[in-house]
């Protein structure tokens, strides 16, 4: 895979996770990469290698061929429609977002928010702390503007 003729694209994932059988969402991944389109499919290189550096074995390809699965045309939301015994390095679901660093930062927060809350909850659900964090997080979710 030559990088020379690649557009490296940074990229940021946000895939909501979900509960087996309920379909409940659950938690939040965030995170970075950089997505270049190559002849054979989609392909990646972790966040921090430099761009002169994005050829094999630090570039790879990720599952995604754009004819077959979806468009590689950012924002979107990726879904393999190929052989389901044959994984992607991208969950379907997962959308693939061009980077914005104040959205990352962002999304890491409520990321942590979350496990935080959830840990509060699983340790001690009865705690006046974990109470009020519960209080002000539903009276903020119920005031909040319609987003549809």
């Amino acid at each position: 895979m030559l990088n020379s003729t690649l557009d490296w694209q940074p990229v940021l994932l946000v895939k909501v996770t979900r509960e087996p059988f309920t379909g409940t969402s659950c938690g939040l991944q965030v995170s970075r990469l950089h997505l270049a389109l190559h002849p054979d499919g989609v392909i990646c290189a972790a966040w921090n290698v430099p761009s002169e550096q994005r050829d094999f074995p630090r570039a790879r390809l990720v599952g995604w061929k754009p004819l077959r699965d979806v468009p590689f045309e950012l924002p979107v939301r990726f879904e393999r429609k190929g052989n389901a015994r044959v994984s992607a390095l991208i969950p379907n679901g997962t959308w693939v977002l061009p980077y914005d660093d104040e959205q990352h930062r962002l999304y890491l927060r409520l990321r942590q928010a979350w496990h935080s809350l959830i840990s509060h909850i699983d340790s001690a659900p009865y705690s006046p702390y974990t109470l009020g964090f519960v209080r002000s997080l539903v009276a903020t979710s119920t005031h909040s503007p319609s987003l549809n």
